[in-house]
């Protein structure tokens, strides 16, 4: 299980983003948690978390991109990066906006 994401450079709203600094409880570094809700505003990182994680599943990250970094820290003290994105050989599942795309355009298409 992903522990935290440790690292996020030059990823759309992510120009250096550092979890020991950002995400905080009572002033010590928190971790996820079995069951997480990740929640923000239009435009504040949702989907960029969701393809950070969803490139450890497909093995790619998109082009779209110049010079992105993330480093990811697991439970068992593992860690993924940006240049190993299946190292990790751990089971990963992420629906979001690109799995529906490449996978189920036709509830996009609209000649059906």
């Amino acid at each position: 299980m992903i522990k935290k994401l440790n690292t996020i450079k030059s990823l759309s709203v992510f120009r250096d983003f550092s979890w020991d600094e950002h995400v905080v409880t009572n002033g010590s570094p928190d971790a996820f948690k079995q069951i997480n809700v990740i929640f923000g505003r239009n435009y504040s990182g949702k989907t960029t978390l969701s393809r950070v994680v969803r490139s450890m599943e497909t093995g790619t990250l998109s082009s779209n991109y110049t010079s992105p970094q993330f480093s990811v820290l697991w439970y068992d003290n593992s860690e993924t990066t940006n240049n190993a994105l299946q190292a990790h050989g751990k089971p990963i599942r992420v629906f979001n906006e690109d799995f529906v795309r490449e996978n189920l355009s036709f509830l996009m298409d609209t000649s059906g």
